[in-house]
């Protein structure tokens, strides 16, 4: 049975070069999931970008997003191909994409459920998966998700109990999310990782920058505490002084927040005050 398909015409946010693509109707048609993002290969719009694009639930385009890492991750053996073989980061990236990569990194670090569709991998390969990120995105906050990958390619018959959760379409390059904030924290950690050649050093320098998001996280939760309330341009100047470092961007600590009121309280996140959406609120 031939799958109803939509076209879109999309347009390079790097080049202006402006092209169609066609995705599976039932995207649309289905309402579990949040904001649809749809990850746009080099060549597939034009030759030499990749950039995302948002999607709202009718289809509609609301913006689009470069990918700042100019370098696909370079191509190696197929993935069916593969066998026992662990997963690197190329290999990853090879097969979920870049936006895909970033995506299982952020619901591996903030707890969300993630599910891929199988597109016929093997379940070695899904266990090497799991193993990859266990290893590499490791915090005492969040209990281990597993990646589940599912075999139905239908979405309109999928079953899931957890609706605040990452689906990806690898097929197609198809994402839904639970967040629609960029991933800044995430693409930062991989592009610096891809500079390596070394597999087992990437892992490690992955591990480090999530041990010292860890760190700023516990380290907001310390300064919160003890304190009524405080704007969020003082915690920054405290953070710094505290951990001897340079100021952390406004986005990094929005992250921190969201972390913190996932995983550990909101009560916490609702101290931190913002001087600017205080005067609009008095309007």
């Amino acid at each position: 049975m031939s799958v109803e398909e939509r076209e879109l015409e999309l347009q390079c946010p790097k080049c202006n070069q402006v092209a169609s693509i066609k995705i599976p109707e039932s995207v649309f048609s289905q309402k579990k999931f949040g904001s649809i993002k749809i990850q746009v290969p080099p060549g597939a719009v034009c030759p030499d970008h990749q950039f995302i694009v948002f999607l709202d639930p009718k289809g509609l385009i609301r913006g689009y997003e470069k990918i700042d890492i100019q370098m696909a991750a370079p191509k190696e053996e197929a993935i069916e191909d593969v066998g026992a073989e662990e997963i690197s980061l190329n290999k990853a990236i090879s097969f979920f994409g870049l936006y895909g990569f970033f995506s299982l990194f952020h619901a591996k670090l903030f707890g969300f459920k993630a599910y891929v569709l199988r597109d016929n991998i093997s379940n070695q390969f899904s266990e090497n998966v799991n193993k990859f990120f266990d290893e590499t995105v490791q915090n005492k906050y969040t209990t281990p998700v597993q990646i589940e990958f599912l075999d139905e390619e239908n979405l309109n018959k999928l079953k899931l109990k957890e609706k605040n959760s990452l689906l990806i379409d690898p097929h197609n390059n198809i994402l839904q999310t639970p967040w629609d904030e960029k991933l800044e924290f995430e693409e930062n950690s991989i592009k610096k990782a891809l500079e390596i050649i070394d597999q087992e050093e990437q892992k490690v320098l992955i591990n480090q920058d999530v041990s010292n998001f860890i760190r700023d996280v516990e380290q907001v939760v310390k300064i919160v505490e003890d304190v009524k309330e405080i704007y969020d341009t003082e915690l920054i100047d405290q953070l710094s002084k505290d951990l001897k470092m340079p100021k952390i961007s406004k986005n990094r600590l929005n992250v921190i927040r969201e972390f913190i009121k996932l995983n550990i309280s909101d009560s916490i996140t609702k101290k931190i005050k913002n001087k600017v959406q205080e005067f609009l609120n008095f309007l």
